[in-house]
């Protein structure tokens, strides 16, 4: 019993020669019909797998454009700025004498100012900038265009320290000519 089924029915009489071309012909269609529905998914995920990889990078592209351009708001910012405390600093007394003491960040920094610059700092005319590791006094309407496009370029105004109404030490009051 050598052969194919396909023979073998045709030998035993229960299949014509019609049939088993049919079969034949429906095989190979079957097969033909698998490998290129095979092929079609293949190119299905190509194609996807391509859109998915296009989609992925046009949001790289928009995310690098927009911080991009955040950097450049932030330059443009800064270079406004620096043109406004170039514009309106005051220049620094060279004969003063008396040294103000300010604290910038966790370090305490100095100045030598005449007393007019001082009383316009208590009274908060004057604001003091740091700008490219130097301080410069700004007067108080062009502080607030600044601090719109860089808040952090201008000292806080330091804090009021006026005792609370239940502070013990309320009555032991430090002098004013005190300089520290």
């Amino acid at each position: 019993m050598a052969g194919s089924l396909q023979d073998q029915l045709l030998k035993a009489g229960l299949a014509n020669k019609k049939q088993a071309k049919q079969a034949k012909e429906h095989k190979r269609k079957a097969t033909k019909q698998k490998r290129s529905g095979q092929a079609i998914d293949e190119q299905q995920q190509q194609q996807a797998a391509l859109e998915q990889a296009r989609q992925a990078k046009t949001e790289r592209d928009r995310e690098l454009n927009l911080k991009r351009q955040q950097e450049q708001a932030q330059k443009a910012a800064m270079a406004e700025v620096r043109q406004l405390i170039e514009a309106h600093r005051l220049a620094l007394p060279k004969d003063a004498e008396t040294r103000y003491n300010f604290a910038h960040g966790s370090t305490i920094h100095h100045l030598y100012l005449n007393q007019g610059l001082i009383n316009q700092l208590a009274r908060g005319q004057l604001r003091i900038a740091f700008l490219d590791d130097a301080y410069q006094l700004i007067p108080a309407d062009i502080v607030e265009r600044i601090e719109q496009r860089q808040p952090d370029v201008i000292l806080p105004l330091p804090k009021d320290d006026t005792p609370a109404e239940d502070d013990p030490y309320a009555a032991y009051v430090i002098p004013d000519d005190l300089m520290w």
